[in-house]
């Protein structure tokens, strides 16, 4: 075999040609990985930038949408227990009256206007039946005979419950929810008075409710009987349907005895639509609803769309006389987790979870709070995925982007290979030169894209990339930045939802309207009797004077109370109750104070012990504010142990926590009453009423000591709990966590007395000039239709209406000299005075406790009898919204608090006819 021969020309060639190639090639495929890496940095970039905007989007949707199922659930449950409690005061107020009926009969004659009553033996019952202004009755069961008569007894109760008509309307003016108001008897007499919108409605009762066999055997009788409410108490049935088609209605019912006789049950009918019209039409996101549940739980209200969640499958209509009831019970519906929240509700709880579906998978938010009346409890139910649409919108568009640009990047590549490859056939040093350039056009946009998405990334959403590539590098680019506008954008709406859930704060001006009256109402005491003192009213320094002083004192003090509990509140709730952080030391804390309150503690005869263990390590905080837990805590100790008693104070370590132990000898609490202690405003029924032998007061505080306790050991990551028994005392145990380290002791602060020191006070506002620039007094318009008799010599009688006795006092100490005065504490007391006494004129104050001050105007202007007759207004609220109100109830005039005495007599001498 012949070997093969080359020619050394043809080897020189591919020797040049290999030494030219390698080196060549070598940066070619060097450049064409280093295209393939910058792909995938890209798509990691990418990557990483959706999912931080799908993250944080969700994540901020998810707690405002929280927040705002919280504050729904509370306000609607707020507002129906506000309406339920008013439905269930006025039952029991119409029970009592029936009592006094059924109790002294002989005391009354027939009725002034009696009803008309037959027979109706086609129905089997007896009852009135010619229309009238009265209630509807009818006599049913064995109570009436075959011919439709009734015994001389029946037909005497039946006289003695046409006094029922008193009631009946005076219910249906104050309280809009009563649509039905009745009383059924053991004897089978019912009597009832209907109102549809508002408006009375005469009903045949012998038509209505035709062959009724057993009134006592229907829930609104036999709940509130001596078998089932062995209490004697108000209670509420289920849902039934309306016999006069008004739709389903629940009814507030109280039992009315006669000794210890049930003779007869009083009941107040509301339509449920009334009441949970806002539930039915809420709606949260697409298909979000609301649902009310009953302590039985039973769902009483929910949207027809809300029946395939619920498993509902029943008709919305029913039948009165089928004793039927509203029957779809949510405790046996759905899975186990379902159940729990379910019966959660039933407890009364509050809380906001999540629930996901078994069937569909869907996750579910639920928030669910009680109505503490009735023990019903609204839920509102939103599906999860609807509140995280936008986030998840927002990735499906970054994704496709990212395939697109990732689709681009692979194209761009592979064109790169084959123009290598050509360039490498025809032109291998420009080739290379060209690989190399192009390279680095590459590798720069996306280090700047890489370097972009690393600071958008660590929170820099105002940065863009800049990139003028010209190709699919720089519409990546823009496409980052679109997207990072886009995090922004909805950064900014989810500013804007945080801003609008802010607004719902100014559901607190109410409060706030509250609190400045009670606030300023002292206020009036104090400086009009300063005023009298300084005009000589009081006469020599006597017992006048004195109790005058006394007044401005005991205001003074009662109002710096409650100033600062309020401050220390408000601070609390807005997070911004400032801590000193300093190491303290507790036990000089303690010894101070028990030194300040030895005082206190020998006025009433107790013994105060300190077991203080030696060596204790320092804790961090506030020493002041750490003072003011030990203080309350003392100070209550004081307060609710009868005289005599015994208190000890003990501070120990216990693990990593300093311990402090306050325990006494005395009242103790109730173990259904230690949850209700930390709760703002809450008061003790028990405790409120106690009383000791040396010093007898009333322990009516604001409720917030406590309160204002707790929240100052939470901002110090502390906690605090009671172990009480009823009558042998209480033993309040804090927890304050030590500090890892050993801490070195600062000096020590003065620690503050709890108890008000008496001293002179200035009048409030600074000088007369500010007082008097903050004093309003306004005769409105309309009142040119209120005048006063033209005779100027004759004293005017005037009725003073407010709910405070020191106000009604420092009136007549004002305006006695000048007028007849006649005064009422409360809204019912006001009307009666108003009506039955006809003054002259009428100064009202604006919050009564009930009824408030302009309903108490509305109604008297619309009373024939008392329309004329002048009303001023006035009050502690200084707004212009307050004035306002005024004026549209009809008032004559408008005056804040405090006033003066001259400017009120011109004012009440400017409705004189020929003033």
């Amino acid at each position: 075999m012949k070997s093969l021969r080359i020619r050394l020309k043809t080897k020189l060639l591919i020797v040049l040609l290999l030494t030219a190639l390698l080196p060549l090639a070598s940066i070619g495929w060097f450049g064409y990985r280093s295209t393939l890496n910058i792909s995938q940095i890209a798509d990691r970039a990418n990557q990483d930038i959706a999912e931080l905007a799908v993250s944080d989007s969700s994540a901020a949707l998810s707690a405002e949408l929280e927040t705002r199922l919280a504050a729904l659930t509370a306000r609607y449950a707020e507002d129906i227990n506000e309406i339920l409690g008013q439905v269930q005061a006025d039952t029991l107020q119409l029970a009592a009256f029936a009592a006094y009926l059924y109790q002294h009969p002989d005391s009354l004659k027939r009725y002034a206007q009696p009803s008309t009553y037959s027979p109706a033996p086609q129905s089997k019952m007896f009852g009135a039946r010619e229309p009238n202004q009265n209630s509807w009755l009818g006599v049913f069961g064995d109570a009436v005979d075959k011919e439709g008569r009734i015994s001389k007894d029946t037909l005497a109760e039946v006289y003695l419950t046409e006094y029922m008509d008193i009631m009946f309307r005076a219910v249906a003016e104050t309280n809009p929810y009563a649509v039905q108001i009745y009383i059924n008897t053991a004897g089978q007499i019912s009597r009832g008075m209907p109102f549809v919108d508002g408006a009375f409605k005469w009903v045949d009762a012998t038509e209505q409710f035709a062959n009724l066999p057993d009134v006592t055997a229907y829930d609104f009788y036999y709940l509130a009987d001596s078998e089932h409410n062995p209490e004697r108490g108000p209670a509420w049935t289920e849902l039934y349907w309306d016999p006069a088609g008004l739709g389903w209605m629940v009814s507030s019912i109280a039992p009315v005895y006669r000794g210890d006789e049930h003779v007869a049950v009083i009941g107040i009918d509301i339509t449920l639509e009334r009441i949970v019209d806002g539930i039915l039409n809420l709606q949260i996101e697409q298909t979000g609803f609301a649902f009310l549940l009953s302590e039985a739980g039973q769902a009483i209200a929910f949207p027809e769309r809300a029946a395939d969640f619920l498993q509902f499958r029943g008709s919305f209509q029913g039948q009165f006389k089928k004793n039927e009831a509203f029957a779809h019970s949510l405790t046996a519906v759905r899975d186990r987790p379902f159940q729990d929240i379910i019966a959660a509700m039933q407890r009364g709880e509050r809380a906001l979870t999540r629930y996901r579906d078994p069937a569909s998978n869907e996750t579910y938010l639920i928030a669910y709070h009680d109505i503490a009346v009735t023990g019903w409890s609204v839920g509102i139910v939103v599906p999860e995925a609807e509140i995280i649409a936008p986030a998840l919108a927002t990735e499906r568009k970054i994704q496709a982007s990212q395939a697109l640009t990732a689709e681009r990047l692979q194209a761009r590549s592979d064109q790169l290979q084959r123009i290598f490859i050509w360039l490498l056939l025809g032109a291998v040093p420009v080739l290379a030169l060209v690989a190399f350039l192009f390279a680095r056009t590459i590798s720069r946009p996306i280090q700047a894209l890489d370097q972009g998405s690393r600071r958008v990334g660590a929170g820099e959403l105002g940065h863009r990339i800049q990139v003028h590539s010209g190709d699919e590098i720089e519409a990546l680019a823009l496409t980052f930045n679109r997207m990072a506008e886009d995090l922004q954008t909805k950064l900014r709406e989810i500013e804007d939802a945080n801003r609008e859930l802010r607004q719902l704060d100014q559901l607190k001006s109410k409060f706030i309207s509250m609190a400045s009256h009670e606030l300023r109402t002292p206020l009036i005491a104090i400086q009009g009797y300063v005023d009298l003192i300084r005009e000589g009213k009081g006469g020599p320094i006597a017992a006048e004077q004195r109790r005058m002083l006394d007044t401005v004192s005991r205001n003074a003090t009662r109002l710096a109370r409650i100033v600062a509990e309020l401050l220390d509140v408000s601070r609390i709730e807005e997070n911004k109750l400032v801590i000193e952080q300093a190491p303290v030391d507790l036990a000089p804390v303690i010894r101070e104070i028990a030194e300040e309150q030895q005082s206190y503690l020998d006025s009433r005869g107790h013994q105060l012990q300190l077991e203080l263990a030696p060596k204790l390590p320092l804790v961090t905080g506030d020493r002041d504010r750490l003072a003011q837990v030990v203080i309350n805590l003392l100070g209550n100790a004081i307060k609710y142990t009868p005289d005599g008693g015994r208190i000890l104070i003990r501070l120990h370590r216990a693990d990593q926590e300093l311990r402090l132990e306050v325990i006494d000898s005395g009242i103790g609490i109730k173990q259904e009453d230690i949850g209700k202690l930390f709760q703002r405003f809450s008061t003790l029924g028990d405790v409120t009423k106690h009383h000791t032998g040396k010093n007898a007061y009333l322990a009516s505080g604001t409720g917030l000591g406590l309160s204002i306790v707790q929240g100052i050991l939470q901002a110090h990551c502390g906690r605090i709990w009671v172990e009480s028994e009823y009558g042998q005392g209480s033993n309040f145990q804090v927890a304050l966590p030590i500090p890892a380290e050993p801490l070195s002791a600062t000096p020590a602060l003065e620690v503050a007395s709890p108890e008000p020191q008496q001293s002179e006070t200035k009048p409030p506002g600074g000088t007369s000039a500010t007082r008097d620039a903050a004093f309003k007094v306004i005769q409105f318009e309309q009142s040119a239709t209120s005048r006063l008799a033209p005779n100027q010599g004759e004293r005017l009688t005037l009725l003073v209406v407010d709910d405070e006795p020191d106000v009604i006092e420092f009136t007549r100490d004002l305006l006695g000299e000048n007028y007849n005065l006649l005064s009422a504490q409360t809204s019912a007391t006001a009307l009666r005075e108003a009506i039955g006494k006809k003054p002259d004129l009428i100064l009202l104050d604006a919050w009564i406790p009930g009824i408030s001050g302009y309903d108490i105007c509305r109604t008297l202007k619309n009373n024939s009898h008392t329309s004329a007759t002048p009303i001023i207004i006035f009050t502690a609220a200084t707004q212009k919204i307050d004035e306002e109100r005024a004026r549209a109830a009809g008032a004559d005039g408008f005056v804040t608090k405090p006033f003066r005495r001259q400017q009120m007599i011109e004012l009440i001498e400017s409705f004189r006819e020929n003033h």
